[in-house]
């Protein structure tokens, strides 16, 4: 039952978020709770004209609002966050990633507003509070059709703008290769097929000839190089350092399985309104972040939820085509898909 003179109903139809066809009553109250806290947070930077907005003032505001909405609503307590600091971090960590906030030291602000089209979705952000129309997960977007140019939105949010087959190419096109390289550190090599579940890494080289990829040093500072065998001689080349870093590698990564045929497609199921995705392969940080933007968690209990998400459809449609545009495939899913 809708309490407080129907609250959820009017949040639901004022922004937009509508409810899966088998979605129950208490999963659409924990997405709508969580966008609060997201529109909430965002609020909160204009709090106050004369003092600085710190992350901590941000933070504050959604460990205030997750606290009253689960006073307010008992019933799904038990669905939203245990640990108020993870989704705090959550929320504040995508609104950085995808420049929704600038933040220096002791201060954060809304950015400039940057609005770009893209398949009848309209992606915004530094939007006024009174401009935001929909909402998926924490992102801001509005319906409307216009020509729109993938380069656009892939450079608003940071996105690669080439396709994973021709930057793997790229990649091969410019290595400088050298011979029995000396190692002083512990060496890892990427898994190049299935399963992926439990480590991207292997402890023993690709030796068919393929180019791979392999990192070696300690534990953040490591180093990335390709590699090949030829004539059973180990040779590498060096990656770049800023091509690699901060979990960067994964785009190579992806590059390298979609060349072999070996990346994992991103599941997804249609329900209604809504679509459950679940990636069987993280997405490079860039692209992680501006999913996780504009989606929920498929588990709030536990954040972050990096591998299953879901996300309005309308909005889905149009991520799908970008993504697919860089190369990542997706396959369709008959019923919810699960861990």
């Amino acid at each position: 039952m809708d309490k407080y003179n129907g609250l959820f109903s009017k949040v639901s139809r004022q922004y937009h978020i509508l409810r899966g066809t088998q979605e129950t009553e208490d999963e659409w109250k924990t997405r709508l709770v969580y966008s609060i806290c997201g529109m909430m947070a965002y609020a909160s930077l204009w709090d106050d004209a004369e003092k600085p907005i710190s992350i901590v003032h941000l933070k504050g505001r959604i460990r205030s609002m997750l606290g009253s909405y689960k006073s307010l609503y008992p019933e799904i307590s038990g669905t939203l966050p245990y640990i108020s600091e993870e989704l705090e971090d959550e929320i504040t960590n995508q609104f950085l990633s995808t420049g929704v906030v600038y933040h220096r030291p002791n201060r954060m602000a809304p950015s400039k507003k940057h609005e770009e089209h893209f398949n009848g979705i309209l992606f915004q952000r530094g939007i006024a509070l009174d401009n935001i129309s929909c909402v998926s997960g924490i992102g801001f977007y509005s319906k409307q059709d216009a020509r729109a140019n993938p380069y656009n939105i892939k450079t608003m949010f940071g996105l690669e703008q080439e396709n994973l087959q021709t930057l793997w190419q790229t990649t091969l096109s410019a290595a400088s290769w050298e011979s029995n390289p000396l190692f002083e550190f512990g060496t890892d090599y990427l898994r190049l097929t299935s399963p992926f579940t439990h480590s991207y890494w292997v402890n023993e080289p690709d030796k068919t000839g393929v180019v791979s990829i392999l990192r070696t040093g300690m534990k953040g500072s490591q180093l990335y190089y390709l590699y090949r065998h030829v004539d059973a001689a180990l040779e590498v080349s060096p990656l770049p350092q800023w091509q690699v870093e901060n979990y960067n590698y994964r785009t190579l990564a992806c590059a390298c399985l979609s060349n072999y045929g070996t990346l994992p497609p991103i599941e997804y199921f249609e329900d209604g309104a809504l679509v459950h995705i679940r990636m069987n392969y993280l997405l490079p940080p860039r692209e992680l972040e501006f999913l996780k933007c504009y989606s929920w968690p498929e588990i709030c209990t536990s954040l972050p939820c990096n591998f299953r998400r879901k996300l309005s459809a309308e909005v889905f449609a149009a991520i799908k085509n970008i993504l697919s545009d860089e190369g990542y495939e997706f396959k369709g899913a008959s019923c919810i898909i699960q861990i």
